[in-house]
């Protein structure tokens, strides 16, 4: 029940709140310039992240799709969410829960969410956030192919957008927790060469439940495409799939 009430509280958009509450303690403070010539969307495409080194998982980053999604990480926590710009460099963004891991790194995901333009170069990036989040943070693109999403499944995956639905949490260390409707799951995970993401089940819980389908704790293997997760048995059956929130 605990990890179900945490995916609830992420939904309704508790997450948003320690985004909004703690953007200011993430980038250097100053006053906000305002945006100076045409922003084109595809110019802001790519991975950018902030120079410096980390100890972190991964490195920070922003990475922005054509299809307007992005995704970013302080260096232990990933975000998705949406993003649309206009010429002015006026910036709008949604965004997903996110796990609430302690790091190091960079604020990121919190710094974009409170982002309301930008300024782009071919090498440069500023998100410029105004009132209560007034920062400016310079990143830069990165031509390095290990920064970036890369097809790990790092973040929340449900089933559906409901706080009772199977899901998988997905931490950058290996490790991943979850609820398959009834019980707890914990385990291990790892990405493999062919893009698979392979599952090692750890603790569950035992509780009986009726008319639950617990196919999400018989998973041990997945594939992602498109932002939706394929879940296999072990003899190659399919047993569902999850949606990166």
């Amino acid at each position: 029940m605990a990890a179900r009430s945490t995916l609830l509280a992420l939904l309704t958009g508790g997450v948003l709140a320690v985004l909004l509450g703690g953007c200011a303690t993430a980038g250097s403070s100053g006053s906000s310039p305002s945006p100076t010539g045409s922003v084109q969307a595809g110019s802001l495409v790519g991975v950018w992240t902030v120079e410096g080194d980390f100890s972190t998982p991964e490195r920070p980053y922003i990475a922005f799709v054509q299809d307007n999604t992005w995704s970013a990480s302080d260096g232990c926590n990933r975000v998705r969410g949406t993003w649309q710009v206009a010429s002015d460099g006026s910036l709008s963004t949604t965004s997903g829960p996110q796990t609430l891991t302690a790091c190091d790194g960079v604020q990121l995901p919190m710094l974009l969410v409170a982002t309301t333009s930008v300024e782009v170069t071919p090498d440069s990036l500023t998100l410029i956030g105004t009132g209560d989040a007034a920062t400016t943070t310079v990143l830069v693109r990165s031509s390095d192919s290990t920064v970036g999403p890369q097809g790990r499944p790092i973040g929340y995956w449900a089933e559906s957008r409901t706080p009772a639905s199977p899901f998988l949490n997905f931490s950058t260390d290996g490790t991943y927790s979850g609820n398959d409707g009834c019980n707890n799951l914990t385990g291990t995970w790892v990405s493999k060469a062919d893009d698979a993401v392979v599952l090692t089940g750890g603790a569950t819980t035992l509780r009986a439940c009726e008319g639950v389908d617990d196919w999400l704790g018989r998973a041990v293997q997945g594939r992602v495409l498109a932002g939706v997760m394929t879940l296999q048995a072990v003899d190659g059956t399919v047993l569902g799939q999850l949606t990166a929130l």
